[in-house]
Order: C-alpha cells, then structure tokens, then sequence
C-alpha cells in the first residue's frame, strides 16, 4: 500500500505557489497544502486550484499554532470559506477556534471536507491529553483528525505511534511528532495508518522543522518495502 506524503508550500504570493506546484509535478505528492499564512492577503484561490489536479489542502496556520498568521478568526474563516468554494478538498481549521462545530459545519457546506487540526511547538502532551484532543476534534465534526506535537525526548516518537495504532482504524488521523528527535514518527506514521504524513519539496524548504524532502522519504519507503 502507497504510504501517502504531503507536501507544505508556503509562498507570500499567488504566482510563486502556482510556480512551486509545477515544480511539485514530478515529485508525486498525494496532498499538496497551501500555506496562505504567508501572504498579506489570502487570495488566489481559483487561480491555484487550476494549477494542479492533486487534492489541496487550505491551510492559515496561526500564530500560537506555530504559523505566521496574525489576522482575526473571522478574516480567516471568510478565506477558508472561498477556498472551499474554488474547489480546495481540504481546508483546514485549528481546534481552539471559537465555536469550532459551528465553522466546521460551515465550510462543509461549500464542499470541502475538514481538517480539524491541534499543534504543539513545545512537546507532546500526555496520553491522556491526546485523547482529549482526539475526542474534541471528532466532537467538532472533523473529517481529519490532526495532532502535531514537538518531541523533546525519542520516547515522545512512541507515545504518538501507539496513540495513533489505537485509533486509526476508527477515525482517519494524522498524528506525528516535530522536530529532530521526531522524525522517526514522522517516517513510521503512515506505516501504522496516519492518513498522510508531511515532507518538504526539497531541503531547505520546510515549513516545519523535522520535515524530510519527498524524495528521499519516497526511496526510505522503498527501502522498507511498504512504498
């Protein structure tokens, strides 16, 4: 079975994520995520969705969440919102938005489905806090259950690995840990059912810190035998 990679890009313009996605291409991404916490002005959704038929993800990551966005909830619901209407797959809505059922019941009206998404850039919370996010997240009605911590220890690899075991053969979970010690989950994830895991374009274009160029995660996969 296809272990499936996402691939992060983050531009401050229309044109140079419309350029990144040729360059994507080649290198077979199963998701392509758009970062527009990087832009000034979300913007540019339908010129973006006919750049490329990979399945998009609509992301403005926040601030406290560990992105760039500094605007309020319901600027970035109204872009959600118009990415959702331009044919984006996936739009993707943090967990401690305000009312979160009720915007996640929203946007799936125009057709997207839902990535309901919580990150840690400090470290990986207890095994009974990932339940609790887990629980609140499906509560919220996500599509995609999304749990991103940091690990400051190589143990904290395990405790997502086994979490994520648990659970994804109920619920369609992404699940890892960021960072140099975790990239060991970030490789095994897909093996044990995360939904996708995330790999930058090329090095030195990460989002995250951890993240491994899709090429070198795709040969890795070859080398398991599970690609």
């Amino acid at each position: 079975m296809r272990m499936k990679i996402c691939v992060p890009v983050m531009e401050n313009s229309v044109s140079r994520v419309v350029r990144s996605l040729r360059l994507l291409e080649r290198h077979d991404p199963d998701f392509i995520e758009i970062r527009f916490d990087s832009m000034k002005s979300p913007a540019g959704f339908s010129e973006i969705r006919s750049a490329t038929e990979r399945p998009l993800i609509a992301t403005i990551r926040s601030k406290g969440q560990g992105g760039l966005f500094r605007g309020t909830e319901a600027t970035s619901l109204e872009a959600l919102t118009q990415a959702a209407r331009d044919g984006f797959d996936y739009v993707d809505v943090e967990l401690n938005t305000k009312d979160a059922h009720t915007k996640v019941h929203q946007l799936k009206q125009h057709g997207a489905k839902v990535i309901v998404s919580y990150h840690n850039t400090k470290l990986t919370p207890t095994d009974q806090a990932l339940e609790s996010i887990l629980e609140n997240e499906a509560r919220a009605g996500a599509d995609v259950c999304k749990i991103v911590s940091t690990a400051r220890t190589y143990a904290d690899n395990l405790r997502c690995l086994r979490f994520l075991e648990k659970h994804t053969k109920e619920t369609k979970l992404v699940c890892f840990c960021m960072g140099k010690l975790g990239i060991p989950s970030r490789i095994l994830s897909p093996i044990l059912g995360c939904y996708f895991t995330f790999a930058s374009l090329r090095s030195g274009r990460e989002t995250a810190s951890g993240q491994i160029p899709i090429d070198e995660l795709r040969t890795l996969y070859k080398e398991l035998g599970v690609a």
